[in-house]
């Protein structure tokens, strides 16, 4: 009889694996089988515990192949392997390991199969990473029962059939393993090992009427009741095999797994518990005889099964299911991740002007910046080093805490940019980095009204009976502002605006705002604010500079009220009382009158205002009027030049005079007190259009 020899390999056909498969999870495990030939192969198999050996792969015609090596000091190929080689090769099932080949030749003796690289079902199963519902479960519980009924239609039993001996391939389809070739498998000196973890792992499996014996026949009934404890570790995803000094006797069998408790997802969750449990008994009849062939446990799986997809279905549905599941999560890491991120720009932008900080965050050089008009105050605590050498370093911290905090919410409003604090130096400017035309001074101005008037409600935490007082300076110039440093990089400023807005704070007085004839002139041009010179000032570095006191703030005429009270206007007028009207040749060689500029506390304009005349005792005949003297561009009159009384109104008492509006309508204005012997004259503003 001729025997078809193309199974035969030879060993040095096959390349070894270089990939280190061993302890990365998609090995077949061999648990027992090996434990015998571990040792004899270098190279090949990694044992990882006592319990587990990893079976050792190859390279073999450009495909990985699984190789189990067989311990045997001599091998003869007879007509009993011959047929065992045949009847395993004509097996071909979806759910039976593929028989590949083997090699003959002593020590490399051998067994080549189909690789799987999910690794043994008991692997699977044990994983905890792995999710299994029951879906799944179901799935493994038909694909061995499929295989184990395709082979026993052709006459062949397992005998050893264990979760280990069945693997798990890339598409999650279980496939029985290390099935056939009783005389091919038979390793030399099995024996020795026979009371060690193989035996008492193979003792669990066989039926109580095959512990006795090992070499009782294998039947389809020993097959099914080894199936049984498949479903208990399939149900319970736990080690079936007792401690090692747990003894084991003909009517020992692994506890019944509890299915009707622990588990709380409908997906974790078995369907049909006692149904499933039935099945299990079923297998494991004390009568042989009894136990169901394969054929009628897969109806009873398919019966009690609520999904019928196969593993490739239920592996896409549970991908859809983890992909839905993983967006969730990423939308909800998303989200925490942009509140992350607004928290941390607040701090950054904080620290740094937004545009500044973008740069830097984007790996640019923040490169300094000229700015040609901004306005910059300064202010510190009166009285500050002799209020910390009598207070605590708890209570400075806590003082000047309570004091920025307060600060900073007040130049929330704004269009500023706090600089620094150094100590109990507060800095701010306005117009840098963000550019605002000449509303800087404004912007300042009114933002240090704000907080010198803060500073008098304010109450030192530590000494209540004690009020707080600042000096706050401004100044209005040019600066260039930069980005210093790497660590800790700081936003500064420098040029000559920030000396002497420096100097502007340390020359002022407690609760007062000092500002230089700069900063006063944007703020004239801008108007609504009352300042009163302070006169000439020795500045340090900068020679003898007149200052201004910035007192305060005025409402803006509306131009469509019938009825608007403003506040005192102070006009200088030039003529003496006594002096009579000049000849016109005379008034060619008199020198103009000295006039007094003074601050205008309304909106008063050179455009709202013709002329002013003084009205004594007939405003038509005996008064002379004089136009008003202001900026072209409609901004607040600093001064007017009035008319002349005649000689002989008398000395003293109230005089009263108008002004023309361009509309027509008259305003009255009501002199104060006039002595005789004074060269000018002060008339007081007290109402407005009548």
């Amino acid at each position: 009889m001729f025997w078809d020899e193309s199974w035969i390999i030879n060993y040095e056909d096959i390349k070894p694996d270089t990939g280190q498969r061993g302890f990365g999870g998609s090995v077949i495990s061999i648990r027992g089988d090996c434990d015998t030939s571990a040792s004899s192969v270098s190279g090949f198999v990694h044992t990882a515990h006592h319990k587990q050996v990893f079976a050792q792969t190859g390279i073999y015609n450009g495909q990985t192949v699984a190789v189990k090596m067989i311990a045997k000091n001599s091998f003869t190929l007879d007509k009993r392997i011959r047929k065992e080689v045949k009847q395993v090769r004509d097996l071909q099932h979806s759910n039976l390991c593929k028989f590949a080949g083997g090699c003959i030749e002593v020590p490399n003796v051998s067994i080549i199969t189909e690789y799987c690289p999910k690794g043994a079902l008991s692997d699977v199963l044990l994983n905890e990473d792995v999710p299994l519902n029951w879906s799944f479960r179901f799935s493994f519980c038909m694909d061995v029962a499929r295989g184990m009924h395709y082979m026993h239609n052709n006459k062949l039993y397992h005998g050893k059939l264990t979760s280990s001996n069945c693997v798990v391939d890339d598409r999650w389809v279980v496939k029985i393993a290390d099935y056939g070739l009783t005389t091919f498998r038979n390793q030399e000196g099995s024996q020795s090992n026979a009371g060690g973890y193989r035996s008492k792992a193979m003792q669990v499996y066989l039926p109580p009427e095959n512990r006795s014996n090992t070499y009782t026949l294998v039947t389809q009934a020993t097959d099914v009741y080894s199936y049984g404890v498949i479903l208990v570790e399939i149900a319970s995803r736990n080690e079936v095999i007792p401690e090692d000094d747990y003894p084991l006797d003909e009517a020992w069998r692994p506890p019944l797994p509890d299915l009707e408790i622990g588990d709380t997802t409908d997906d974790e969750r078995c369907p049909c518990p006692a149904d499933y449990l039935s099945l299990i008994e079923r297998c494991w009849n004390i009568n042989p005889a009894q136990r169901p062939h394969f054929s009628q446990i897969r109806q009873t799986l398919h019966s009690i099964n609520p999904s019928k997809l196969s593993p490739v279905d239920l592996m896409m549905q549970l991908m859809e299911k983890y992909s839905r599941h993983l967006e969730s999560i990423v939308a909800e890491r998303t989200q925490d991740l942009l509140l992350e991120k607004q928290k941390t720009d607040r701090l950054l932008y904080s620290m740094l002007p937004q545009p500044v900080a973008d740069d830097l965050r984007q790996g640019n050089i923040a490169k300094a910046e000229q700015y040609e008009s901004c306005s910059i105050f300064f202010s510190d605590i009166v009285g500050f080093t002799s209020l910390s050498s009598t207070s605590s370093p708890y209570e400075v911290v806590a003082l000047l805490n309570k004091l920025y905090v307060t600060f900073d919410s007040i130049i929330d409003n704004y269009d500023v940019y706090k600089v620094e604090t150094i100590g109990d130096a507060y800095m701010v400017v306005s117009g840098v980095p963000k550019k605002n035309g000449h509303k800087h001074a404004g912007e300042i101005a009114s933002m240090a009204l704000d907080l010198v008037e803060v500073c008098e409600e304010f109450i030192i935490p530590h000494r209540q009976d004690q009020k707080l007082r600042i000096r706050a300076g401004i100044h209005s110039g040019s600066v260039v502002a930069g980005v210093v440093g790497l660590k800790m990089p700081r936003y500064c400023l420098f040029g000559d605006t920030v000396n002497t807005a420096s100097r502007m704070e340390s020359t002022g007085e407690a609760l007062k705002i000092q500002a230089s004839d700069f900063c006063v002139n944007l703020l004239e041009e801008l108007g609504g604010y009352t300042i009163r010179e302070r006169g000439e000032m020795p500045v340090k570095g900068k020679g003898v500079m007149v200052t201004y006191w910035v007192e305060g703030k005025t409402e803006r005429r509306s131009s469509d009220s019938d009825d608007i009270r403003t506040e005192a206007q102070i006009i200088d007028l030039s003529p003496s009382p006594h002096h009579h009207q000049p000849e016109p040749e005379e008034d060619q060689h008199r020198p103009p009158p000295v006039q007094r500029q003074s601050t205008l506390k309304n909106n008063l304009t050179a455009n709202s205002v013709n002329s002013v005349y003084l009205d004594e005792d007939d405003p038509a005949n005996n008064n002379v009027t004089a136009p008003l003297r202001g900026p072209e561009n409609g901004d607040a009159i600093n001064m007017v030049k009035p008319g002349l009384k005649k000689p002989n109104s008398p000395s003293g008492g109230t005089r009263n005079s108008h002004i023309s509006l361009p509309d027509g309508k008259p305003a009255k204005i009501s002199s104060v007190d006039d002595q005789q012997d004074e060269s000018e004259t002060a008339c007081l503003i007290r109402e407005s259009v009548l």
